[in-house]
């Protein structure tokens, strides 16, 4: 039969979280799980896997890249062993990981005591990661640089080596006449020349073999053996020279034994705790809490982690008052998933495990003991019943006022009024002991046993009635119904059986038993009716909020659109008076009058857009004709239309507008204005020899550039022989900006500083051609 294990499932969860981990070691303590005894050694195991969670959630995974089991490595260094260059770069792996794994902490801003201690705990050894770096490549092979005596032997190598192929290559031209082919080839890792056999004699030298037709033999001539015989000679020195370098990093790893032993037990330990928590980060565990002779089981939003936590239902299973908790409902509703959730989590919890919950609070229980599913036992010949009544007298021998009892469909398998009969028993039994208790029935009469019994509480997994599917959501303090019926009618079962089965049900059932199922029903159809009201008042409050947040931000938008315009149209006004003033400059010559000018800037600053907040009632009562006030244009017109509602048509300088008549000001009925003929400008041409300047004084820097650039544009065209640009003194900077657009000007014929009554050095004047 199943062992615990796999009866909760926890070997799937122990394959999940051995795939966090980054050694074969970490894996090896994932697969040693089983259940704290004690209750300061299962907290100590969780307070590390939170501390190594929080670390996750701000700094990502504990590097232990390179992390291996170099155990068998240490032992052979320990005795005197020579390890070879792969093992060598194990252990260099090794102090590498060290290293990263105490930068990984030594750089953190979080408080963690029981990591940081065995961080502190870690001895990097720099001397002997540098030696190994140096002597040892990435291949496992012995660098040329490990020693000088080495490089120096291996130089001789690559020297004599060299001679011997340019030696060859030489013999090969010379004896072309007697070789089967015309280059050198390899034997017995001696360079050879391919002769043919009738010339063999020709060649001085040592015969390493024959072609298999004969007609070729392989000749190492006798000039090029001598040197490959010295070749042999350096070999014999490098391999000697070789094994003393790896004895010599055997020797130092073996001076640090006791550090390597040490290191690897905590690097060891820190795989496996940041597996768990790496797995407790994915599934979002919380740190369960461990109570001795605690008196509440609670998970609240319990998920099982072996189903999808995309679609998994979120459950609250929750003792506080009571001992057993008693879970009723349709069948495929979820009762033996809500137990396996709450077996499995305590499980997970009391191994030192986060639990995927929002709050767990468990007891330390002594055990757990578990009858889930069919257990038949074919070895046994035991029927389904029997199978599941050995296992609850074994729970009921060794069970404890401490232990967790997990029981699915207590009592089924044999006849109904007798195996309910047990199950009532057994019970009994259980809330005697006061053990912790979670089962499942269809059973009738324990549903009113158990309203009887204060210790037990009673749960039903919900059923959407409208549809006939369940929900697998659990309701506590309440009675479920099989909904067996239905549920064989949904699956197609002939009509006329079900309503018999119906009949049947009705003929059977006491006349308390049809009136508690009638409640029931209707409770149900109540609870799901109040729970989509919930949900439409939840989507409403969402819709309005989402309105009212996109009706703001509206109202902001129009309001800048509207403030911008304005800021604009101003700007464009005053653009507009500074070139008035610049042409009023230009022009005092001419026959307009100051008061006619003045009147030009009164009705420019007329124009500009003012904001209102004070809203006017209108009291007069409007005619056609009526001149009026515009109030949030600051402009006035005269009234051309009165319309319904209190609205008006009010033309703005030929421009008709459709107005509220609160937002128009009586100003005065409309008068006969005697037409003043406009002041008559002399068109006479402007005197090429006159005056034309720009005064740039308190401009930017930026903006006094643009408006010389214009200006001088300006001048050009006009056909002025010479301006006045007038700077100021200042910084200087106006004064080096305006040399300089000068300079690059090809019209400008020549500048000069200004004379006393030019401006002097706060004035340029500037020469055309």
């Amino acid at each position: 039969m199943k062992n615990i294990y796999e009866t909760l499932e926890m070997n799937i969860i122990q394959d999940k979280i051995m795939r966090f981990c980054a050694s074969s070691l970490g894996k090896q303590e994932v697969q040693k799980l089983q259940i704290f005894d004690d209750e300061d050694d299962v907290n100590e195991a969780l307070d590390k896997v939170d501390e190594a969670m929080k670390f996750i959630d701000r700094q990502g995974r504990l590097p232990l890249g390179g992390l291996s089991d170099i155990s068998l490595s240490l032992k052979k260094a320990n005795r005197d062993g020579q390890l070879t260059g792969e093992e060598l770069l194990h252990v260099q792996t090794h102090l590498e990981c060290v290293v990263n794994v105490q930068n990984y902490f030594d750089n953190s801003e979080i408080t963690a005591h029981f990591l940081n201690e065995l961080n502190t705990g870690l001895v990097a050894q720099p001397r002997l990661l540098e030696e190994i770096r140096k002597c040892i490549t990435p291949d496992g092979q012995v660098d040329d640089h490990a020693s000088p005596k080495l490089f120096h032997i291996r130089q001789q190598i690559r020297h004599t080596q060299s001679q011997i192929r340019t030696r060859m290559e030489h013999l090969v031209k010379e004896s072309q006449d007697y070789l089967s082919i015309d280059q050198m080839t390899s034997r017995n890792n001696r360079l050879v020349l391919p002769v043919q056999s009738h010339h063999k004699n020709q060649i001085q030298g040592l015969i390493h073999a024959q072609s298999a037709t004969g007609q070729t033999v392989y000749i190492e001539p006798a000039e090029v053996v001598s040197m490959n015989n010295q070749i042999s000679l350096y070999e014999a020195q490098e391999k000697e020279e070789v094994e003393r370098i790896l004895f010599y990093l055997s020797q130092l790893v073996k001076n640090h034994y006791y550090h390597f032993h040490f290191n690897l037990e905590i690097l060891t330990e820190l795989d496996f705790i940041f597996a768990k928590a790496q797995f407790g980060v994915l599934y979002h565990c919380c740190r369960p809490t461990i109570q001795k002779d605690g008196n509440v089981l609670s998970f609240l939003e319990a998920r099982h982690p072996c189903i999808d936590q995309e679609k998994v239902i979120a459950n609250d299973i929750i003792l506080k008052q009571h001992r057993i908790l008693l879970i009723t409902g349709s069948n495929t509703g979820g009762k033996t998933v809500t137990l396996k959730t709450a077996g499995l989590l305590s499980f997970m919890a009391l191994c030192g495990l986060p639990v995927p919950a929002r709050e767990a609070v468990i007891p330390l229980f002594d055990q757990i003991y578990v009858d889930l599913g069919d257990e038949q036992s074919i070895e046994q010949s035991l029927s389904t019943f029997s199978s599941h009544m050995m296992k609850i007298i074994d729970i009921l021998h060794h069970a404890t006022a401490s232990s967790l009892v997990i029981l699915d469909e207590i009592g089924s398998g044999t006849d109904p009024q007798e195996g309910e009969s047990l199950a009532e028993a057994i019970l009994s039994r259980f809330v005697d002991m006061k053990s912790f208790v979670l089962a499942t029935t269809h059973y009738g009469r324990l549903k009113t046993f158990a309203k009887e019994h204060p210790e037990i509480l009673m749960a039903a997994v919900a059923f959407d009635v409208e549809s006939m599917k369940p929900t697998y959501h659990l309701k506590l303090d309440s009675v479920g119904q099989s909904y067996a019926i239905e549920i064989a009618e949904l699956l197609g079962l002939d009509k006329n059986i079900v309503q018999n089965a119906r009949n049947i049900k009705n003929e059977s059932m006491s006349e308390h038993e049809r009136l508690m199922e009638t409640l029931q029903m209707k409770e149900d159809i109540l609870e799901q009716k109040e729970k989509q009201l919930i949900e439409s008042q939840e989507e409403v409050q969402i819709l309005q909020k989402k309105y009212e947040k996109q009706l703001r931000q509206i109202e902001n938008q129009k309001d800048q659109m509207i403030q911008k315009a304005k800021d604009e149209a101003n700007a464009i006004i005053d653009k507009a008076k500074t070139e008035v003033q610049d042409m009023m400059n230009i022009i005092k010559q001419s026959t307009l009058k100051p008061h006619e000018m003045n009147q030009i800037r009164h009705d420019l600053d007329q124009m500009k857009y003012v904001n209102q907040e004070v809203v006017h009632k209108q009291d007069h009562q409007l005619h056609i004709g009526d001149h009026v006030r515009v109030l949030k244009m600051n402009r006035e017109g005269d009234i051309v239309e009165v319309l319904k509602n209190h609205m008006v048509m009010v033309s703005i300088s030929g421009l008709n507008v459709k107005l509220h008549e609160d937002e128009v000001l009586y100003l005065h009925p409309q008068t006969k204005v005697k037409k003043v003929e406009k002041a008559k400008i002399k068109k006479s041409t402007v005197s090429k020899t006159g005056n034309y300047e720009i005064n740039i004084i308190g401009k930017r820097y930026e903006e006094a550039m643009a408006l010389v650039d214009k200006f001088l544009d300006d001048a050009l065209v006009m056909g002025y022989p010479h301006v006045r640009i007038v700077h100021g003194m200042g910084t200087g900077a106006l004064r080096k900006g305006v040399r300089k657009i000068l300079d690059k000007n090809k019209h400008v014929v020549s500048y000069r500083d200004g004379g006393p009554n030019e401006g002097g050095l706060g004035a340029t004047l500037v020469y055309f051609e």
